[in-house]
């Protein structure tokens, strides 16, 4: 047992390598320019190591997106942790979240970009990505349903997944692909994030404090 322990180290250890070097290469080439041999040349492994961890190119992009998956859905659960947020008003709360989706995307600007452009391609891949969109919409509904004193709207749960959409799809629009940009404005990741929580409060019929 003792030896077993020492060759998974290194085992977990070249598979985040390879993770990290395709990362790296996809966020700035795009999925179809990470080639196995250049993100093996990066990682510094074999053609057969990469092939011992992935069975294919298509198996190393549902390790990437699983890998931002569960980094993307820790850090909207801290965003949406009731313990941070006890006392203050929901507008502040909702803040948080929208500004948790706009630092994603913008630091993993190119990795993300990739997916979505990947998710076009490929609707088994697309709908991996819809998976994140639906368990971060259930966590939100969860947490308005302990704040629904302050939701005007008649249907608080379907005025979240309704909310959310917009808010995911612009942000992904804006950042990922300078949507807005090109269409005339340029607002700040600060400005872009305060718009769509006014969005979200008006159509969740939540008062301004």
């Amino acid at each position: 047992m003792p030896a077993r322990a020492p060759r998974q180290a290194r085992s977990r250890a070249t598979h985040d390598r390879i993770l990290d070097a395709a990362e790296a290469i996809v966020a700035g080439r795009g999925f179809e320019g990470a080639g196995v041999a250049l993100v093996v040349r990066r990682a510094g492994c074999s053609v057969g190591a990469f092939y011992s961890h992935f069975r294919d190119k298509q198996g190393l992009l549902v390790g990437l997106y699983d890998r931002f998956a569960a980094e993307a859905s820790a850090r909207i659960d801290a965003s949406l942790d009731p313990a941070r947020w006890s006392g203050e008003p929901l507008p502040r709360c909702l803040h948080g979240l929208v500004r948790t989706l706009v630092e994603l995307h913008r630091q993993r600007r190119g990795l993300a970009r990739a997916f979505a452009v990947e998710g076009q391609r490929d609707p088994a891949f697309q709908a991996r990505r819809d998976g994140l969109f639906h368990d971060a919409g259930r966590r939100l509904a969860g947490f308005v349903r302990g704040r629904s004193s302050e939701i005007g709207h008649h249907h608080p749960d379907r005025a979240v997944a309704f909310g959310l959409a917009v808010i995911w799809s612009t942000v992904e629009s804006a950042v990922l692909f300078d949507r807005l940009r090109s269409g005339g404005l340029a607002p700040t990741d600060d400005d872009l994030a305060a718009e769509l929580v006014r969005l979200l409060m008006a159509y969740l019929g939540v008062r301004e404090p």
